[in-house]
């Protein structure tokens, strides 16, 4: 009975293995396309390919956030922005096995002024992860990514609002939450949980707030009745395919014309759930670095690195 019950938890750990093997290999593809001129259309779409062709399926779509913008941008449909000079660039890609994820990002920065806001990122992320072992309480972490943060330059900040998190089946952010400051309580870290380890450095507040749009999408667990066919048939589909995973309105424009029409309404029915881009003020630069890791008693094991 025990050998049947440890099989299959190393079957799932395996999953999510794959999962970051997939996401590791996605990141060393698309890092060359990530150059000035390039249109952030095409970075998701090449991103998000490369994973489905490597046997892996989407764990969420394809985030490319530019500047101040933090977090949750992925291209709408017919997106004409492009990488200028001077810019900084988040590139954060999800893939899953059975519903068991792996969420990585990395940054790719054009104004030689912010590369130690890039380091920030970087450093404060690989410090986290190796702070993450069993008996570890949560709330101490966070004083290690701000302090690895601010080493690189006073004027740095973590983002508060933003934090590493525990992966589930088939849920992207589980009851667990990483913080990047130091906050008063938290809960134990256990061995065999899986995280994704997420760290932003900015140079401006460190705190993000809503922007009036997103391109971004998840079904909620209420299942609110919907006239229109195309309402209908865009939860089909996220059903059949993302379950409970966010999805991008560039993927529902491919399946459904009026595709506006119908994410509104579900949206002000309470069926989705719409990831407003979030940004830190206008004008600043962010940086963000991110890894999956399994929590063992010999230490991290990272599965999105190569």
């Amino acid at each position: 009975m025990s050998r049947k019950k440890s099989s299959s938890k190393e079957d799932i750990f395996e999953k999510y293995r794959k999962a970051g093997h997939i996401v590791a290999k996605a990141k060393e593809y698309i890092r060359p396309f990530v150059k000035i001129g390039t249109k952030l259309f095409d970075i998701c779409e090449k991103a998000e390919q490369f994973v489905i062709k490597e046997g892996g399926k989407l764990a969420f779509p394809c985030n490319v956030s530019i500047n101040h913008i933090a977090a949750h941008y992925s291209s709408p449909p017919g997106d004409k922005t492009i990488i200028k000079e001077g810019d900084i660039v988040k590139v954060d890609i999800g893939a899953h096995i059975d519903g068991f994820i792996a969420d990585s990002a990395f940054t790719v920065n054009f104004d030689p002024d912010f590369d130690k806001l890039v380091e920030a990122a970087v450093d404060s992320c690989h410090a986290a992860i190796e702070a993450v072992l069993p008996g570890t309480n949560t709330k101490d972490i966070g004083k290690i990514v701000e302090s690895t943060i601010k080493s690189k330059s006073s004027k740095y900040r973590p983002i508060k609002e933003l934090s590493g998190h525990i992966l589930d089946e088939y849920s992207l952010h589980g009851s667990k939450t990483i913080p990047n400051v130091p906050i008063p309580y938290g809960v134990k870290i256990e061995e065999g949980e899986v995280y994704a380890v997420e760290t932003f450095a900015s140079s401006g507040s460190g705190s993000v707030h809503d922007l009036p749009y997103g391109y971004i999408y998840r079904l909620l667990p209420v299942r609110t009745p919907v006239r229109s066919k195309g309402a209908r048939k865009i939860i089909s589909a996220v059903l059949k395919e993302h379950k409970t995973l966010p999805f991008s309105e560039r993927w529902i424009a491919k399946q459904v014309k009026a595709y506006k029409v119908a994410l509104n309404e579900l949206v002000t029915k309470g069926v989705f759930h719409r990831y407003k881009v979030l940004s830190d003020k206008k004008g600043c630069k962010v940086a963000q670095n991110e890894e999956t890791m399994i929590v063992t008693k010999e230490g991290p094991e990272i599965t999105t690195t190569i």
